[in-house]
């Protein structure tokens, strides 16, 4: 039954994956995600009032690229881009009303071509063209047209479009603007930008093309753990490949062992369950360990859902209490409904009331059964105790104990 457990539980976090957001692949609580995604947006509210309320565009771009990977800011990244996106629709308006002269080329490159290059390359286009059929008029015998010829353009400006293309494919790939990111990725992909190529396989899979993910995923997995952490998921699950928890396993191990968290965790569900290797509780647990100290949420639940099962090693108990509370303070739900059901077992008055304070806590994380707990055994104890207890795990959260 644990091995189904485990199993089952390895499937929903997996498909729970969204390739570019790592950290993202387990469902905490949904109320505790709502609450840090409020403050961060509160936080970065007040950043982009004040990057809106200058006129200027380059300070858009300054932002975008300074905070290009931080996904916790994917909701105030597309804010930004949106609004660059606009000036820059703005800018390329009113230029398209100017003469059409290198004299208009000049200004619009030097004011605009970091933060707008596709727009200044248009228009160079547009130029060199009507320059080139000004030329073609004013000759006797104009050359025969050559549909093969191609403008040449200042090198800074496709610099910086190059750089631009390269920026849309990390910032859409970060904002999930797949569609989009597919679009810009493609060229310094075939190019062999590195990111580029393991954002296509992120973008792929996220759009269920996962032929094409798992193609991009083995070229650039000797370079990136995440691709290889990719095509452990493709090959868990039975993605565009036979599923195969051996190939599985192996992809995991490679990218573990790149102090790669979410393959290090996977590799301790793995152990654990038996899947794709022999059973071992000891490498589960050194696997889980080590993606712990590497933030990992969830390992840290796993890592002392193990420990606190070890009742022959008073020690090993007390460290998987400490992993457990660890997790239930980064608001993980299963960790504090955990800690509860261990208190309500001991029998004694204090520990049901602070097992009554643990559901709580878990509803609050958004455990659907724990308000259940928490109501049956609420009348066993009085309603002082359950308020001391409310203290006690007050200061053990907020880290004070």
């Amino acid at each position: 039954m644990q091995r189904l457990a485990l199993s089952l539980l390895l499937s929903s976090m997996l498909y729970g994956c969204t390739g570019y957001q790592p950290k993202d692949i387990f469902a905490q609580s949904k109320e505790w995600i709502a609450k840090t995604t409020e403050r961060a947006t509160a936080n970065y509210d007040a950043e982009i009032e004040a990057l809106f309320a200058q006129p200027y565009i380059d300070p858009l771009t300054d932002y975008l690229n300074l905070h290009i990977e931080d996904e916790s800011r994917a909701e105030a990244l597309r804010k930004v881009n949106a609004e660059r996106k606009d000036r820059c629709q703005k800018i390329a308006e009113n230029y398209a009303t100017r003469p059409l002269t290198q004299e208009s080329l000049t200004l619009y490159k030097a004011g605009y071509n970091y933060s707008c290059p596709k727009d200044v390359e248009a228009f160079a286009l547009r130029l060199a063209k009507a320059n080139e059929l000004t030329q073609k008029t004013t000759q006797a015998e104009p050359p025969p047209p050559n549909e093969n010829e191609t403008v040449v353009l200042d090198e800074a400006i496709v610099s910086n479009v190059n750089k631009q293309q390269l920026n849309d494919c990390y910032l859409l790939t970060n904002i999930s603007n797949f569609p989009e990111a597919k679009q810009a990725c493609l060229s310094p992909a075939n190019k062999g930008d590195v990111r580029s190529q393991l954002n296509m396989a992120l973008i792929h899979k996220a759009l269920a093309e996962y032929t094409q993910s798992r193609q991009w995923a083995e070229k650039v997995e000797q370079h990136s753990p995440r691709a290889r952490y990719l095509l452990g998921e493709l090959y868990a699950l039975g993605l565009g490949v036979k599923q195969n928890d051996q190939a599985a396993f192996s992809w995991f191990e490679k990218a573990g062992q790149d102090d790669y968290a979410d393959a290090q965790y996977m590799l301790g569900l793995f152990y654990e369950a038996g899947k794709g290797t022999q059973q071992n509780t000891e490498l589960a647990t050194s696997w889980y360990q080590r993606a712990a100290l590497n933030k990992h949420v969830p390992a840290k639940h796993s890592l002392g859902s193990l420990l606190v099962q070890q009742t022959a090693n008073p020690s090993n108990v007390k460290k998987g209490e400490a992993w457990l509370i660890q997790a239930a303070r980064a608001g993980y739900a299963d960790s504090s409904l955990l800690m509860g059901r261990r208190l309500q077992q001991s029998g004694l008055t204090e520990d049901k009331a602070k097992a009554v304070v643990w559901y709580e806590v878990a509803q609050q994380q958004g455990a659907t059964e724990a308000e259940k707990l928490a109501e049956n055994l609420r009348p066993q104890v009085s309603a002082n105790a359950i308020n001391l207890a409310r203290q006690q795990i007050h200061r053990i959260l907020e880290g004070q104990n």
